[in-house]
């Protein structure tokens, strides 16, 4: 249950974004270029981080799951993809699509280390995390695909 219900969340979030655009996005110009950089940078420092502190990253991942070395070398690898994705215009819709589903998929520790010390950092609570977690995947999302909304005809 600890897991459903933000993991659950967070799905509802990326599934109500594209619901309700139904379809239509609403670019928003130079501003949603400068989201872009804005949230494809902490995604290029952690994707860095995963390869430059490999160990500490592998301390928050549940211990379930296994190998947990090779997901940390995994995960950094499409957070980097992912920052440049968005940056390249060819691959912004794709690449907000893809981080939106990998910021789901990373939750599991986010939870497992919460309201603990990380490297000497105090890590927020699990609703305090899901509520800045959805909302970070609101923004990559508007970053690729704009606000959902009409057209003005």
């Amino acid at each position: 249950m600890l897991y459903f219900l933000p993991i659950s969340t967070l799905v509802l979030t990326v599934v109500a974004f594209f619901v309700l655009a139904r379809g239509r996005f609403v670019p928003f110009g130079r501003w949603q270029k400068v989201l872009r950089v804005v949230v494809a940078l902490p995604l290029f420092v952690s994707g860095v981080g995963h390869f430059v502190r490999m160990e500490m990253f592998a301390s928050i991942v549940p211990p379930i799951f296994p190998q947990r070395e090779f997901l940390v070398i995994l995960t950094g690898i499409f957070e980097l993809a992912g920052a440049i994705g968005l940056l390249l215009p060819r691959s912004t819709r794709m690449a907000s699509t893809c981080l939106g589903v990998l910021m789901i998929a990373v939750f599991a520790a986010n939870i497992y280390v919460a309201n603990r010390a990380v490297d000497g950092l105090h890590m927020p609570s699990v609703p305090v995390r899901t509520v800045l977690q959805a909302f970070y995947i609101v923004l990559l999302l508007a970053s690729g695909w704009g606000i959902p909304g009409r057209h003005d005809s």
